[in-house]
């Protein structure tokens, strides 16, 4: 085969991998939300009573509605700080805040707020280290977003979603939300009963002809 016929060929099949390598890097994330990731075995889609057993000294936990009790419209969101996340150290060493919101009574989102300056760099190298904590693909993630307080990035999965975000001035936060709870609609809410109409019997007495 001559040189020149040779460098053509070379040519298309480099392009051909740059193109299967773009291609591979814009795949979406095809995971469904019944294997979103956990985060030290706090998942999304429990109740607030299996996470008052994990975490005994968090007084908000034991104040949360049930499932299926209260205003299902209605979120609750309860903090755990230090103290109580000291009691799974080996999970949330690094943390020094975990907020957990509930919807209906079942945990719909997940925040993981960094105590300390994190080694990460920027967005992408957190979101990178998300991919490695939580086992999601590290190739779906969106194009980082920016402003003058703040860097983040999305993963979109299938019912769920995984977002950084670094504060330029304060914590970086790591947050699974479960998707599919937030779009779909509360269930209504039972009306009460409605009043007894007023009596209107005519008062004795009046009215009456002798």
């Amino acid at each position: 085969m001559t040189r020149e016929l040779l460098k053509p060929l070379l040519l298309l099949a480099a392009a051909v991998c740059c193109a299967r390598g773009g291609a591979s890097a814009q795949e979406p994330c095809r995971l469904e939300r019944s294997v979103a990731p956990d985060y030290g075995g706090v998942m999304l889609g429990m109740t607030a009573a299996e996470l008052a057993r994990m975490f005994p000294g968090s007084e908000e936990l034991q104040r949360a509605p049930a499932a299926g009790a209260g205003d299902a419209s209605k979120p609750f969101v309860a903090s755990l700080g230090m103290l109580e996340l000291g009691i799974r150290r080996d999970q949330f060493g690094d943390a020094g805040e975990l907020a957990l919101t509930f919807l209906a009574g079942r945990l719909q989102r997940i925040d993981v707020r960094y105590r300390r300056v994190a080694p990460w760099r920027d967005v992408a190298e957190f979101s990178a280290h998300a991919s490695k904590r939580l086992a999601v693909p590290a190739d779906a993630w969106g194009p980082a977003a920016s402003d003058d307080a703040k860097q983040s990035r999305a993963l979109d999965c299938r019912g769920f979603s995984v977002v950084v975000r670094v504060d330029r001035d304060g914590p970086s936060t790591l947050s699974i939300v479960d998707t599919m709870a937030a779009d779909a609609p509360a269930p209504a809410a039972a009306s009460p009963a409605p009043p007894p109409p007023p009596s209107k019997r005519r008062p004795r007495g009046r009215g009456r002809r002798p």
